[in-house]
C-alpha cells in the first residue's frame, strides 16, 4: 500500500511539474521568448525531479519509450504532456534539434495511439502535423 501511495505521489508530482512547464512555455511563447523554453524545461525537470530531458532526447529510438516507461511517474497522461511540451519547443527550434524533437514527439504520440484504447482526433492531428514537417 505504501508503494502504491508513493507511486501515486510521484505521478501527481510529475503531472504538476509538466503542467507548470507547459504554462511557462505558453507564457514565453506569448512574449516571443520561446527560444529559452528548452533550457527552462530542462532546468525545471532537473531541479524538481532530477530528470535530464537532454539525455532522454539523445537516447536512440529503440530505447526512448522504454526509458520513459521505466521512469516512475510517467504514466500515459504524463508522457502525453511531455510530448506536448516537446512539440511546443520543436516548433521554435532550428536545424537538427528541431528534427530530433519532432521525431521524439512522433514516437510518443504513435506509442500512445497503440497503448491507449481511445482514439484522439487531437493526437492524430499532431501526428499528421509532425509528419508534414518531417
Amino acid at each position: 500500500m505504501e508503494q502504491q501511495d508513493y507511486l501515486q505521489r510521484l505521478i501527481e508530482q510529475l503531472g504538476r511539474v509538466l503542467g507548470k512547464i507547459s504554462s511557462n512555455l505558453i507564457g514565453l511563447k506569448n512574449k516571443g521568448q520561446i527560444e529559452d523554453g528548452f533550457e527552462m524545461t530542462n532546468q525545471t525537470l532537473k531541479g524538481e525531479l532530477d530528470f535530464d530531458i537532454q539525455k532522454l532526447i539523445n537516447l536512440p529510438p529503440d530505447n526512448f519509450i522504454k526509458t520513459l516507461r521505466a521512469n516512475k511517474g510517467f504514466n500515459n497522461e504524463n508522457i502525453n504532456k511531455l510530448a506536448d511540451i516537446l512539440l511546443l519547443i520543436a516548433e521554435y527550434s532550428q536545424g537538427q534539434e528541431k528534427k530530433m524533437l519532432y521525431r521524439k514527439c512522433l514516437m510518443i504520440y504513435e506509442y500512445l495511439e497503440k497503448a491507449e484504447n481511445v482514439y484522439s482526433i487531437v493526437r492524430e492531428g499532431k501526428i499528421e502535423q509532425i509528419k508534414n514537417v518531417l
